[in-house]
């Protein structure tokens, strides 16, 4: 079995075609549905990577990402996340690495992009 994954996407369409592309790679795919979701869902719960829109309803991606970070610093880990969005001018790029986030990935995107992405992180 392949690793886990924690998508946090607000937008259904995303969600389907994100989901479909990691489960044909045959790593394991939970969703939430936003940020604050998203964070205590990766507080209960082992992931290998995180795939994190930034606009999203109740907490975006750069709080959920931050907050992570935040919760990694007491306990001494790292997870990658890879952010996935529309915005894509330098100075949204920017602030996703600014916040923490590990790879940038524009949406729409391709199949292989996000697998390549991934791979990034887990080779095998």
């Amino acid at each position: 079995m392949g690793i886990r994954i924690l998508l946090v996407e607000d937008n259904e369409l995303n969600q389907k075609f994100a989901i479909a592309v990691v489960k044909r790679l045959g790593h394991l795919i939970d969703l939430a549905p936003n940020g604050r979701v998203g964070y205590e869902m990766y507080l209960k719960q082992h992931y290998d990577l995180i795939l994190m829109d930034i606009q999203m309803p109740e907490m975006n991606g750069i709080e959920a990402t931050l907050a992570i970070r935040a919760h990694e610093k007491k306990v001494g880990s790292h997870i990658p996340i890879i952010a996935v969005t529309a915005f894509a001018m330098e100075n949204d790029k920017r602030n996703c690495f600014d916040a923490g986030m590990d790879e940038f990935l524009t949406k729409p995107y391709k199949p292989f992009e996000l697998e390549n992405k991934i791979k990034r992180f887990f080779p095998g």
